[in-house]
């Protein structure tokens, strides 16, 4: 929604994302001028070019690295690359998507004028801390100059008290976001949740805005209205409705069963649902269960991907009609025999799942 918002406002930025759903490239973008009425699906990708000539001026650099005992990560590797992207192309601004956790996430080399802190919930627990105060702690840890302007999304008490501390610390402006602030404004993305999203990505242009960039209301209002994010409560077939969405941990699968309610009450829903292997399952599975009158459980060819049982399909959705399948295309193709014209499918559970849906449904 940043970047949108700064692209319709005539500049040119940098947006670093990850995951990527289907190509490395996804995950490094420019927007600008030339692509703004773009109908591409992700645009402004960096090209196989560009990525081979950043990857073999930076090898020297990852090799003495490595010569001196460290291990250099498959992110820290990326976020350079970016990095490199980002300055070649002379951006006005450059947008970056933390990896995990904040403290000793890669994009915390960088020096930012504006941060976000959105929602924080219980994810990564075995890198980042099994409790949402741990949690807190890693996350605040992008606050660390006074020259920074933070953005804060509602949060639990106790992680909202880690992060004011953090910002008593280094004596920085903070904006928190109330999710009511930006109801008037047209937002592409379906769900609730994205209208507390619009109002940071607001929060964030009115802190640029006081620095002196320039930002139209009508550059915001074109932004919130043109932005795409694809893999998120996206909707890919009618009759039946086909809905991706890479929600995989409990707070985001919540969010994911009453966008659904809301979106499509009174509609019989048929949830396709792959995991991978480290996510709190049970607690996955509850609010999907809840919304959905048949479940197909699948997996993913990724390594990761956890392979349900019988038993755990009957303990997790007792009471419902389940199916069990081996991968994504056959889940699919029982979902639709499943299903009337008036219900709607879901795909869910990891972005590896939604990516290979994504491929099977696009040739279609």
């Amino acid at each position: 929604m940043i970047a949108s918002i700064l692209q319709q406002a005539g500049y040119k930025v940098g947006l670093y994302t990850s995951p990527h759903l289907h190509r490395l490239n996804e995950r490094i973008r420019i927007l600008d001028q030339h692509n703004l009425h773009s109908s591409q699906e992700f645009v402004g990708c960096i090209s196989d070019e560009q990525l081979s000539l950043i990857i073999n001026q930076i090898r020297p650099g990852i090799a003495a690295i490595e010569n001196k005992g460290w291990a250099v990560t498959y992110f820290e590797v990326l976020t350079v690359i970016a990095a490199v992207h980002f300055a070649n192309a002379k951006v006005d601004f450059a947008v970056l998507e933390t990896g995990l956790g904040g403290r000793l996430d890669a994009t915390n080399a960088f020096d930012s004028m504006v941060a976000v802190i959105t929602p924080i919930s219980l994810d990564h627990t075995k890198i980042l801390g099994n409790t949402l105060k741990k949690i807190a702690v890693e996350k605040a840890a992008i606050i660390k100059s006074s020259r920074q302007k933070i953005v804060i999304a509602p949060q639990e008490e106790t992680v909202m008290e880690i992060i004011h501390q953090r910002c008593r610390e280094f004596g920085v402006e903070t904006k928190i976001v109330h999710p009511m602030e930006q109801k008037h404004l047209q937002i592409a993305l379906k769900g609730q949740h994205q209208v507390l999203n619009a109002s940071c990505a607001v929060a964030v242009v009115d802190f640029l805005k006081q620095q002196g960039v320039h930002v139209t209301q009508e550059a915001l209002e074109e932004g919130l209205k043109k932005v795409r994010w694809q893999g998120r409560f996206e909707i890919l077939k009618e009759k039946p409705v086909i809905v991706v969405d890479g929600a995989h941990n409990p707070a985001s699968v919540e969010v994911l069963a009453k966008t659904v309610l809301d979106e499509y009450p009174h509609r019989k829903v048929v949830l396709v649902l792959g995991l991978s292997a480290d996510k709190d399952i049970d607690a996955v599975c509850e609010p999907l269960k809840l919304i959905s009158e048949i479940i197909i459980l699948t997996k993913a060819s990724h390594p990761r991907s956890h392979e349900f049982t019988r038993q755990q399909a009957h303990d997790l959705f007792a009471g419902k009609e389940w199916f069990l399948t081996d991968n994504v295309q056959d889940a699919l193709s029982l979902a639709m025999s499943k299903s009337q014209k008036e219900n709607v499918i879901v795909v869910t559970g990891s972005l590896f799942v939604v990516a290979e849906a994504r491929e099977i449904l696009k040739k279609q």
